[in-house]
């Protein structure tokens, strides 16, 4: 199930499991990307830190304006949260996680709903609202 007002973003690809799978089978606990159609598969199920890899090495190789998180199992986004809490960390950074509320997001990132959505639609302007 798709939340938050950002879920229009999510590319149709992504609604259902993909056909890749981590090393290990099952579903890809993590999806990552800086944009809704470009996301790579970040093998990571038990978020032991491969998802802390993944996030530094997008912002260091492409560095987006905001940095878009799924999980294929909508049963299991934890490593969906550790991400968001990771970003949350280390500040400066805007995430859009389509399977959580806004409002979760939102207080992970220490603001309120409605600094987070302005920041989804103005990064540029409004990520330092984020910086945790």
């Amino acid at each position: 199930m798709l939340r938050g007002f950002f879920k229009g973003l999510m590319p149709k690809r992504l609604e259902s499991a993909t056909n890749a799978a981590p090393q290990g089978g099952g579903p890809c606990t993590l999806w990552i990307g800086g944009h809704p159609e470009q996301m790579r598969m970040v093998d990571d199920p038990q978020g032991l830190g491969a998802y802390q890899l993944a996030v530094e090495a997008l912002i260091r190789e492409e560095s987006p304006d905001i940095i878009y998180l799924f999980s294929d199992d909508p049963e299991d986004l934890s490593v969906v949260r550790k991400a968001l809490a990771y970003l949350s960390r280390i500040g400066g950074q805007v995430a859009v996680a389509w399977q959580l509320p806004d409002a979760e997001v939102a207080e992970m990132f220490g603001v309120t709903e409605r600094e987070y959505q302005s920041a989804v639609v103005n990064p540029q302007g409004d990520a330092a609202t984020l910086s945790g």
